[in-house]
């Protein structure tokens, strides 16, 4: 269980170089209020979603909201101190 608010850093809907396309970036990622999800309202668990790079390249993957795997990640992403939120 997470407890705290999300500052919208835009870590979680990274995996590695690549970024989700839904994510709009309007500062660095990883620093408060830097982006967004612009499909906030329409999400759910496991969407199809698509992530591309800096480069253009592209994968297709699935949005971990609400799912236990995006608990996992955003407890690793505290444990690295990359995440406002708190293991409760």
């Amino acid at each position: 269980m997470l407890k705290g608010e999300c500052v919208r850093c835009g870590n979680c809907c990274t995996i590695g170089d690549f970024k989700c396309t839904n994510l709009a970036v309007s500062g660095k990622l990883g620093t408060a209020c830097a982006a967004f999800c612009t499909v906030y309202n329409k999400r759910y668990p496991d969407m199809p979603i698509l992530m591309r790079d800096q480069y253009g390249n592209s994968m297709e993957a699935f949005c971990m909201h609400n799912t236990h795997a995006e608990e996992i990640e955003l407890t690793r992403l505290i444990i690295e101190g990359k995440c406002s939120l708190e293991v409760a």
